[in-house]
């Protein structure tokens, strides 16, 4: 889930857009500005039916984070964020490497304005780096995003922006489009491609239920001491999951969702990025939790 951040990034844009738009007088300690937070999924066994050699994998991921709300003034401010994040990825019939578990840790950057009149605008930039190999640039991934949003009206908006990554032998660039509606004090849907799809019924000022789509994926290399050394290996997959989300404004967020995973793409390459393995992964359960409290 590295590259499809979207539960990290919503919060994010929630938080700058409330903050900014509350009526509400409020000094820099109100918005409790270090943040610290943790998150996990677990997917269960997922078939690999498209590769002679077969078998399953198994994918789950643990991260914790802190991130610090840093204002130029009311309508701009800066999020830096560093995460520590670990995940299994385990295919038991595996021919390239035997690796399963693998650490990172992300630095990333955050701009957001609502400078300009009915729009919001986030800028991040992200670098991942194997806590094993720290300082090797054969093992880091940078990526960026922009992505902007506009008031159509007081219940819609549309959005727009890219994302991207580059590393490890490989880049690609996403762009991004989207639309959201509220109606009444409880509904919203919304729809941003590739990365967030959510229909939620607020049921008070705390608590809410959503019904969302998941994306998920991972770009990583393994070490040298390999069957294969330096392998490049990407997983990627989307999944529909309901998610209960409990929230105190700017305090606390806290939600645990469970779902099923529809399956995706699997690849190993070597390390120049040459000879690769491509299959497909099968459908599989899954659930987990996000925590983020503010001080």
């Amino acid at each position: 889930m590295r590259l499809f951040r979207i539960f990290v990034i919503s919060t994010l844009l929630c938080q700058a857009a409330l903050f900014a738009d509350e009526e509400r007088s409020y000094t820099y300690w109100d918005v409790h500005p270090l943040h610290v937070g943790g998150n996990a999924i677990f997917l269960g066994s997922a078939s690999l039916s498209e590769t002679p050699y077969g078998g399953d994998l198994v994918f789950n991921k643990e991260a914790a984070s802190c991130h610090l709300l840093v204002p130029i003034n009311e309508k701009n401010f800066f999020i830096p964020r560093v995460e520590w994040a670990t995940f299994e990825m385990n295919w038991d019939h595996n021919p390239k490497f035997e690796s399963t578990r693998f650490n990172y840790t992300q630095f990333s950057l955050t701009f957001f304005t609502n400078q300009l009149e009915q729009w919001r605008w986030i800028l991040r930039a992200d670098y991942n780096m194997d806590t094993d190999h720290f300082g090797d640039s054969h093992y880091g991934l940078f990526s960026a995003l922009i992505w902007g949003a506009y008031e159509i009206g007081a219940d819609w908006h549309y959005h727009v922006g890219a994302y991207a990554y580059s590393g490890m032998k490989g880049s690609q660039v996403y762009p991004l489009i989207g639309l959201d509606y509220t109606w009444g004090d409880n509904w919203l849907l919304l729809f941003i491609f590739p990365i967030d799809y959510m229909l939620k019924y607020k049921f008070n000022e705390n608590w809410s239920l959503a019904l969302k789509g998941k994306p998920l994926k991972e770009r990583f290399r393994t070490s040298v001491n390999q069957t294969q050394p330096r392998s490049i290996f990407s997983y990627s997959s989307i999944g529909t999951e309901l998610n209960l989300r409990y929230e105190v404004f700017l305090r606390i967020e806290a939600e645990i969702f469970g779902g099923c995973n529809f399956g995706g793409d699997f690849y190993i390459k070597d390390q120049w990025g040459h000879n690769s393995l491509y299959t497909e992964v099968g459908f599989s359960p899954y659930g987990g939790a996000n925590l983020n409290y503010g001080f």
